[in-house]
């Protein structure tokens, strides 16, 4: 789960998020578990801004994140063996600046 930032303690797993197209730039949010797949990151994103599922014709919005280092890293949700990535896996650390960026999937 992650939550608007509030009541932040020490040892918190914090990003900076900006959501693309979106009034949302380098919002700190804080992450609940960093174990949880990249997959269930973005699917709790998605639902705590109540972003769009569907776009305007009604095709479903896929979300990547990206991490910005020198450029703009996407973040792949499985590696080449199918397993579950999480923000560990990419060496995301708390205070870095993720991107979510949408994806409408032509119907």
């Amino acid at each position: 789960m992650i939550d608007n930032m509030s009541d932040l303690h020490e040892g918190d797993f914090i990003i900076r998020l900006t959501i693309d197209g979106s009034e949302y730039e380098e919002v700190e949010i804080k992450i609940q578990d960093p174990y949880k797949s990249l997959r269930e990151q973005v699917e709790s994103i998605v639902n705590v801004f109540e972003l769009p599922k569907m776009d305007g014709g009604g095709n479903p919005v896929q979300y990547l994140l990206g991490l910005d280092d020198d450029d703009l890293t996407i973040l792949d949700y499985e590696d080449e063996y199918g397993r579950e990535l999480i923000l560990e896996d990419y060496n995301v650390l708390s205070g870095d600046l993720l991107h979510l960026i949408s994806v409408p999937i032509a119907g």
